[in-house]
């Protein structure tokens, strides 16, 4: 009876923009427009201060929230903002394993020592598999990676997550000459580890993001992380390649502990996700989050009061559906909206691992062997660069993520990254293995321009897209799904990769050249537009017959800074 009374009291309080509040300024003789109108009944009212307030028609996605972010005027300088950008640079190094695991296997295949060590080539399928077992411990972490995000905590999942990659680390670095199976084994507990706190982390900082932000905060999160991690792993072989021993590679892969302890340690002393909270039972917890980290410290904060009652009702909706099995996968698939966001989610990050990526980030040395750049030093130089232009190019991406939207980058990135293979692929057939000097580093320039446009349309949105078209309930368990598929992706992509290469050589090239305009058709009629909206709204998009039309509507409003808005402008 309790339980009843409390979510009829929420229901009673989840009210949308009134239109009751709306004055039909058009109809007004004497104006032009509805700015105009409310301006002048503004200029009336701050007559007597002399401060007029500043008056602007928009179009907006979502009327409830434009409404209260200019009640609260939150922005990336206030208060709340300014507290909250510690914790996302803290839970940034989640992502920093990721990229700092992926540049230090590429950059130590180009040295000579590693190779020595443990008697492998730079190709073939003992290679292949040195690499692809790391996809395999993604894919067990997988299965562990959703109970202990949602049982425990997302802090908990973080933690756990960089306790295994430290024991993977430590299994690496002190792996015996030719004892290839423990190091192995090293690569085997840093991808379960990777999964499971690389499952937690992009979910929290999506969860505790404000909405105006969330694209900026998710895309920095990814980028950022990824990146820094890619570009300390690229730096540090580079300066590492110059000894001649088994310590040229084993110091980079030392180092590979640092952001793992630092999460240990430092993961406790951060608040919780309020999402998290609400779903257990820690409403007033959720609402100090919000509060101090959304509201400014106003206990009346717009946003606030919005958020709690978007979460606490979408809540009460998920508990009449009944609790998730960690272990049953089916509420992944129970209703259309559902199955449909699925689908977008394998869309999203399954295809991206077969539009050549890998052929240039984990084998960029056999690619510079076979156009004649042989020496060592110099492939270490340019893979460093290479990682420092994308890294540019995805920070920039993140600032353009909520202007431009999602659809659009997913797009557009198709669209420019398969443009770039087309050269690629004509150099390589050309050639087949052995070019001039300056068609080599023509066919260079192109990995770096391939480089920039995927960095800036598709890295911020790597981890960012996946977290918000997940509903609450689901979004671990959701998350942990992807990490399952993507690590039988990558295992199949990393594998057959280096064998594509030995043996059908440039026409690897081509295969990719094809999955690229597959995936840009496939983008075009399905990615749905999250730009603007709260998480919770999502779940009225994805409910609508036609989600990505539903999606690209807006609504014209006018809106008063410390007031909100005031007009709903019929077209």
């Amino acid at each position: 009876m309790q339980t009843s009374s409390y979510e009829d009291e929420v229901n009673r309080h989840f009210l949308t923009f009134s239109r009751s509040r709306s004055q039909h300024f058009r109809a007004s003789p004497g104006f032009t427009s509805p700015v105009e109108a409310v301006k002048a009944e503004m200029d009336d009212q701050s007559a007597p201060s002399g401060k007029a307030k500043q008056v602007k028609q928009v179009a907006v996605e979502n009327v409830d929230l434009a409404d209260a972010l200019a009640q609260d005027g939150y922005s990336w300088t206030s208060p709340s903002a300014l507290k909250l950008y510690p914790i996302i640079l803290l839970i940034t190094l989640n992502q920093a394993m990721t990229g700092y695991d992926g540049s230090l296997m590429s950059s130590m295949n180009a040295m000579p020592a590693f190779h020595e060590y443990f008697h492998v080539g730079k190709q073939g399928s003992t290679v292949g598999f040195l690499f692809a077992i790391y996809t395999v411990g993604q894919i067990i972490g997988a299965l562990f990676a959703a109970p202990a995000a949602d049982r425990l905590g997302r802090r908990f999942g973080m933690f756990i997550g960089s306790v295994f990659i430290i024991i993977g680390t430590v299994l690496e670095s002190t792996a015996p000459a030719r004892n290839i199976g423990q190091f192995m084994g090293g690569r085997f507990l840093i991808g379960f580890g990777v999964t499971i706190s690389g499952t937690s982390g992009p979910i929290y900082v999506v969860e505790v993001s404000p909405p105006s932000m969330r694209g900026l905060f998710g895309g920095l999160y990814y980028t950022i992380g990824y990146c820094v991690g890619a570009l300390a792993a690229s730096w540090t072989c580079y300066g590492t390649g110059k000894i001649l021993n088994d310590w040229s590679w084993r110091i980079p892969v030392i180092i590979q502990v640092i952001p793992a302890a630092t999460v240990c340690c430092a993961v406790w002393m951060i608040p919780e996700s309020p999402r998290w909270q609400i779903t257990n039972g820690q409403r007033e917890k959720a609402r100090s989050f919000l509060v101090k980290y959304h509201g400014n410290g106003n206990e009346d904060s717009a946003i606030v009061n919005l958020q709690m009652r978007e979460i606490e009702r979408e809540a009460i909706a998920n508990r009449e559906l009944g609790s998730v099995k960690w272990w049953d996968y089916r509420p992944l698939f129970s209703t259309r909206d559902r199955r449909f966001r699925m689908y977008l989610l394998m869309l999203v990050s399954v295809l991206v691992k077969f539009v050549g990526g890998a052929v240039i980030s984990y084998y960029l040395p056999v690619i510079l062997d076979n156009i004649g750049i042989k020496s060592p030093d110099e492939q270490l130089l340019i893979n460093a660069l290479n990682v420092v232009v994308s890294f540019v190019a995805s920070v920039l991406g993140c600032f353009f993520v909520d202007m431009f939207g999602r659809r659009n980058l997913y797009i557009w990135g198709a669209l420019l990254t398969g443009l770039c293979y087309i050269p690629m692929n004509v150099i390589a057939a050309q050639a087949n293995g052995h070019v001039a000097k300056g068609t080599g580093y023509c066919f260079i320039a192109f990995i770096f321009l391939y480089g920039v446009f995927f960095s800036f349309c598709w890295m911020p949105l790597q981890t960012l897209y996946p977290a918000e078209i997940l509903p609450n309930d689901i979004r671990a368990q959701g998350f942990a799904f992807q990490g399952l598929i993507v690590g039988l992706a990558s295992f199949i992509n990393t594998y057959a990769t280096p064998i594509a290469l030995e043996r059908i050589g440039w026409k690897t090239y081509t295969i990719f050249l094809v999955f690229h305009f597959i995936y840009l058709g496939m983008l075009w009629y399905s990615i749905v537009e999250t730009k603007g909206r709260s998480l919770e709204e999502l779940q009225e998009i994805f409910s609508d017959p036609h989600p990505v039309r539903k999606s690209l509507e807006k609504h014209k409003i006018v809106l008063v800074a410390g007031e909100g808005a005031r007009e709903d402008i019929d077209d």
